[in-house]
């Protein structure tokens, strides 16, 4: 159903603070929101109205790898071959190890479908399998799955440049990432020049294993200078840790509050040890945080110690299980085990919603586009459906609770960016 040029209400739409009843909302030709209240509708103006649904801003997933989803079913979860983040990280590579541009975009599309399902309307894909049977030819792959799944995306494009801290010889699946950082930008900027209209491209340093602190800050720098967020993984496993220790002296977070510029756009991915100090400090720099929990329990990383000022974000990572949703409760949960407390950094459903939606866009650099329902921005919707036995019986100001803390991806109707409902049930 496209909705652009059109009036549309809902049985409750949110407004920021709580479920409202008969709101409506103007939407343009492009999917941009012009006009949101009751009573808006003009004479002569198409109207629309979605029934008992409940709509949400659409999610915004700060950190994807789309081709892991293709080894769900493989965990090997309690076998004694499976016992760590490493070995994991070893199946993974036997994936990408043969990898060719059609299969990439068949795992990247069935991967965006998926998300749209769960209604996940904007993807930032941390992307770093580059090379197929021609130098940067799988990037585009992704960018054309994004497309055909409708979904909108941030391709953060991700430079790589050796196996770990010391002289360790690449992996033959490693040499399909890396690059030397001059070709790496200039895949960046053909990127730019043949990304869609709800597409995006941002950069990553893949991490400071993978990538050396001098490289490292002359990306930001040049981040910085296109005004492209930038993203990394850091701190996710003790061994990175040692291994950055042993080599540069100190933590990759140190080196990053010492190194990067305060005014580069950063997200740090996982951060799952980094000591609370360093978290704050962080937030001090309004540095994001993008916690993804249901793959951090998944691959057995742990818990961060995420502080009440943290700018936190979610990310569904290797895509094992996609759900939103569960995403946000278990970073809730997951706090109030390791503190033994249910008052953890206010993670309220509210707050919850934010993370899911404003902080996710702020991390990939959509702030002014998507994460709210306000004028100017674009219409990008979850819907859930008000019948469902799961979450019928909650009155509105006790919705959002109800389907943050209880409802999942079956009880989402419809999904739509920019205007145009893209996956319904």
């Amino acid at each position: 159903m496209d909705l652009r040029g059109k009036v549309l209400t809902a049985a409750l739409i949110w407004t920021g603070n709580t479920f409202e009843k008969a709101i409506q909302i103007r939407v343009d030709s492009d999917g941009t929101i012009t006009g949101i209240g009751k009573q808006i509708l003009k004479q002569g103006e198409q109207f629309i109205d979605l029934g008992l649904k409940a709509l949400l801003p659409g999610f915004v997933n700060a950190h994807s790898h789309a081709f892991h989803r293709h080894m769900r079913g493989r965990s090997r979860i309690g076998s004694a071959t499976s016992d760590s983040f490493w070995k994991w990280r070893d199946d993974m590579y036997a994936i990408v190890e043969n990898i060719d541009r059609q299969q990439l975009y068949e795992y990247a599309l069935a991967t965006f479908k998926e998300m749209l399902s769960a209604g996940i309307t904007t993807v930032g894909e941390f992307h770093y399998v580059h090379h197929g049977n021609n130098k940067f030819e799988l990037d585009s792959a992704i960018l054309d799955a994004a497309q055909r799944a409708q979904i909108r995306i941030v391709l953060i494009n991700t430079l790589y440049c050796r196996a770990g801290f010391g002289s360790e010889q690449l992996a033959n699946a490693q040499k399909r990432f890396v690059s030397t950082m001059d070709d790496f930008i200039n895949s960046v900027n053909q990127l730019d020049k043949i990304k869609g209209s709800q597409q995006t491209v941002a950069v990553s340093a893949h991490s400071l294993r993978a990538v050396p602190l001098e490289d490292c800050v002359r990306l930001s720098e040049w981040a910085k200078k296109n005004s492209k967020p930038l993203h990394i993984h850091v701190e996710e496993q003790p061994k990175e840790i040692e291994d950055c220790r042993a080599t540069l002296h100190s933590t990759p977070s140190q080196l990053i509050l010492n190194n990067i510029d305060a005014d580069v756009r950063l997200t740090a991915v996982h951060c799952t040890f980094t000591p609370a100090e360093t978290m704050d400090a962080f937030a001090t720099r309004a540095i994001n945080v993008c916690v993804c929990p249901l793959t951090e329990g998944y691959l057995g990383d742990g818990m961060p110690n995420i502080t009440d000022n943290s700018y936190i974000c979610l990310g569904t990572d290797c895509n094992n299980r996609i759900c939103m949703l569960e995403e946000m409760r278990w970073l809730a949960y997951c706090q109030h085990m390791k503190r033994n407390s249910r008052r953890v950094c206010g993670l309220n459903a509210q707050k919850l919603l934010r993370i899911a939606t404003e902080n996710g866009a702020r991390s990939l650099g959509l702030e002014g586009n998507v994460g709210r329902f306000e004028i100017g921005m674009q219409l990008d919707f979850v819907a859930f459906d008000l019948t469902s036995h799961r979450i019928a019986s909650a009155p509105a100001d006790e919705l959002l609770d109800a389907i943050v803390f209880g409802a999942g991806n079956a009880d989402i109707a419809a999904t739509a960016v920019s205007g145009r409902i893209v996956s319904s049930r």
